[in-house]
């Protein structure tokens, strides 16, 4: 009986010890952080940056900037690793004040910092301004700047018939300059209207500039002819296939041998590798269009892979060559054929295949001399294979009689 009292009362003093090691839980609700100190504001185009110190104690969780534009709040935010942060998205150069906080793991906030910005020159005003437009062949070309490299729409509108404007394209670029096509009009003066916008849906006002396109036509694949006999070095063709398939219209053949849909070359092809051929009539190039084997017959298979070009020449010269050698021509042109999706070879988006179906089209410079004669010098192909093949070569521009 006085050992099972005594079990007892040491089972009773153990829970007692127990309760009485408990950790204290510190109610954190209430802490309100401090603000960040040294704020320093440096503009850049379209918003600023940011430096501060952070506040001592390791409580904080990020640091957020908040203000107001065009009638919303804005805010941006750093995690507390960070002692900068890059407010962005402003269309002009107006003053704006902008709060910053530092948000606790509680998520309070603590007083504000008032700092004032002035962005520079927005990306979408100096891309505007650098447009330098031009008539082109069909319409007009344009070269512009985006030094800062930022993500912008430029939008294209002419007048219709009643005097509104109407969209004709619109382009998405964030390369640093680009030279940009706007094609399918006749040799009319006509007035074109050029908006560009940004992500944060700030745009500028429209500029607008008269333009007469010049001439276009395509040339006659009737005048297209093979060199006979061909020029030493020039690749040869495989059997049931001929070089003149490329100007069949045959795009949408089937992939069996022999056809007129594509060029194949033979076997063992070594790369770079060329072939000539004669446009009929001397005439201003001003693009073309290059058509893939099998863009609309298992396009998931054929297109981007094996012998489809992958970077290539273009070469012109306006009277005949009498040998396979370079003397007497001019690079017109370098080539690349690129996937919408940049997905690697062997995989194909449904973007890819709508490109191949409509062609790759290339435009050329204004400034080349005028050229009967094409060489097209193949430096790589998708598949990294001995061979070539294309289906089709689509040539516009100023032929001439």
């Amino acid at each position: 009986m006085t050992y099972r009292i005594l079990m007892l009362l040491g089972i009773g003093l153990l829970f007692l010890r127990c309760s009485e090691e408990r950790p204290t839980i510190i109610n954190d609700n209430d802490h309100v952080p401090p603000p960040v100190s040294n704020v320093v504001v440096e503009s850049i185009p379209g918003g600023a940056a940011i430096t501060y110190d952070l506040p001592k104690g390791g409580k904080s969780l990020y640091v957020l900037a908040e203000w107001e534009q065009n009638g919303k709040v804005m805010t941006a935010q750093a995690s507390f690793y960070d002692n900068s942060l890059v407010v962005e998205g402003f269309g002009d150069t107006q003053e704006y004040e902008v709060n910053l906080y530092t948000v606790g793991r509680n998520l309070k906030r603590s007083e504000p910092v008032l700092v004032k910005i002035k962005p520079l020159t927005p990306p979408i005003l100096s891309v505007l301004e650098s447009f330098d437009i031009h008539e082109d062949f069909g319409g007009l070309r344009m070269d512009f700047f985006n030094t800062s490299e930022e993500e912008v729409s430029i939008e294209v509108y002419t007048m219709d018939d009643l005097g509104d404007w109407v969209p004709v394209e619109t382009f998405y670029t964030g390369r640093p300059e680009g030279r940009l096509f706007v094609r399918g009009f006749g040799a009319e003066e006509r007035q074109f209207g050029f908006i560009v916008k940004d992500q944060w849906g700030n745009q500028t006002e429209m500029l607008t500039k008269t333009v007469t396109p010049l001439f276009e036509r395509k040339f006659d694949t009737e005048l297209f002819r093979t060199l006979s006999p061909s020029l030493p070095g020039d690749m040869e063709a495989y059997e049931g296939t001929t070089l003149s398939n490329i100007w069949s219209g045959n795009y949408t053949a089937n992939n069996s041998i022999p056809t007129d849909g594509f060029f194949r070359s033979a076997n063992g092809l070594t790369l770079p590798a060329h072939f000539t051929f004669d446009l009929g009539v001397v005439g201003k190039l001003g693009r073309y269009v290059l058509r893939q084997r099998g863009a609309y017959i298992s396009p998931y298979t054929f297109t981007y892979s094996g012998g489809s070009p992958r970077t290539w020449e273009i070469w012109g010269r306006a009277d005949e060559p009498t040998s396979g050698g370079w003397e007497g021509w001019t690079k017109l042109m370098d080539c690349e054929m690129l996937k919408p999706s940049g997905l690697p070879v062997g995989q194909t988006s449904n973007e890819d295949v709508e490109l191949a179906q409509a062609g790759h089209e290339f435009s050329f410079s204004p400034d080349l001399p005028e050229v009967r004669y094409i060489r097209v010098n193949i430096l790589s192909n998708w598949g990294g294979v001995q061979y070539v093949n294309l289906s089709q070569l689509e040539f516009y521009g100023a032929p001439g009689e």
